[in-house]
């Protein structure tokens, strides 16, 4: 068995969460064997602070994704079979459950997704099965004059369901939401413009949107979350356009507030792993080449929310 160790990585939360999201594992190596009491320990830390970091990995693709399947089924990223999109072939051939985030160009063409992350979101909430978990490694990390570039933030969305006054509760209970993969598809092309615009009917062979409850319970812990996001909700179902875009614009403001944060800085070596029903994420864009930021991905498959 080896000897490791967790602890807390002092993030705030909201009122009523002790300690707060945001946990720390050293001296473990996920490419060794692993007991099932030690993964059931890892298990227990994930589901208590939702955020997990293990220091000083090294694993192959195959010994990644090996580990990350312990979580539960792998989901291969939507984006991965949108049509003309020019990058990690190889890496898609050989294990396509693991993808690659990264700024990196080699020949001309993009090593993996270089947009990832632009908006606050959970993975793949546009599908009927959002991901429970996922595991970004961290190959390369970008610094410059000392200083680590590429932070990712999270927010916890339980403590700010927690926060939230009983009557938005009371009004927000049956409530439901679209989550669009188009809709966010065309957002970044326009915003960013490392994706190619795609035609609505191009688009047609990609989920249509999935509708969640905006206060989702979660399987494990059984607290309330708000699962909607800036970067995929499109709308509140059945209500009038500006109602449902007030009501949406207050929640995203709230989620992000100050004290329900963690910021992850990066090591190189970082195995981080985050719960997509506890947290939303966002990451950061403050580094560009030569400041190279290159990422191992692998998502798991969830339950459907309720």
């Amino acid at each position: 068995m080896q000897l490791f160790r967790i602890q807390p990585l002092g993030a705030k939360s909201g009122p009523k969460i002790e300690p707060g999201i945001g946990a720390e594992i050293t001296g473990l190596d996920v490419a060794g064997a692993i007991s099932d009491e030690t993964f059931g320990a890892i298990e227990d830390a994930f589901n208590r602070y939702a955020v997990v970091v293990i220091r000083d990995q090294n694993p192959s693709r195959e010994e990644f994704a090996a580990f990350s399947k312990r979580f539960g089924a792998p989901q291969v990223n939507v984006r991965q079979k949108v049509k003309n999109v020019d990058f990690q072939e190889r890496i898609r051939s050989e294990i396509p459950e693991v993808s690659l985030i990264s700024n990196v160009i080699e020949n001309g063409k993009p090593v993996g997704s270089q947009d990832a992350g632009r908006y606050w979101h959970s993975d793949l909430c546009y599908l009927q099965r959002p991901s429970k978990a996922t595991l970004l490694h961290a190959l390369e990390v970008p610094e410059k004059y000392g200083v680590v570039l590429g932070a990712t933030r999270f927010a916890d969305v339980a403590a700010a369901y927690d926060a939230l006054s009983e009557e938005l509760k009371t009004r927000l209970d049956g409530l439901t939401a679209a989550n669009s993969f188009r809709a966010m598809w065309k957002r970044k092309a326009v915003d960013f413009g490392k994706r190619q615009l795609l035609s609505d009917d191009e688009l047609s062979a990609y989920p249509e949107d999935a509708v969640h409850p905006i206060a989702r319970t979660h399987p494990i812990t059984g607290r309330k979350c708000l699962f909607v996001c800036d970067g995929y909700t499109s709308h509140i179902v059945g209500l009038a356009e500006q109602e449902s875009d007030e009501l949406l614009e207050n929640l995203y403001a709230h989620i992000v507030k100050r004290g329900f944060q963690y910021r992850h800085e990066w090591r190189q070596g970082d195995l981080l792993m985050w719960d997509n029903c506890t947290v939303q994420h966002k990451a950061s864009f403050d580094y560009a080449l030569p400041q190279r930021r290159m990422m191992q991905r692998c998502t798991i498959e969830g339950s459907v929310p309720y």
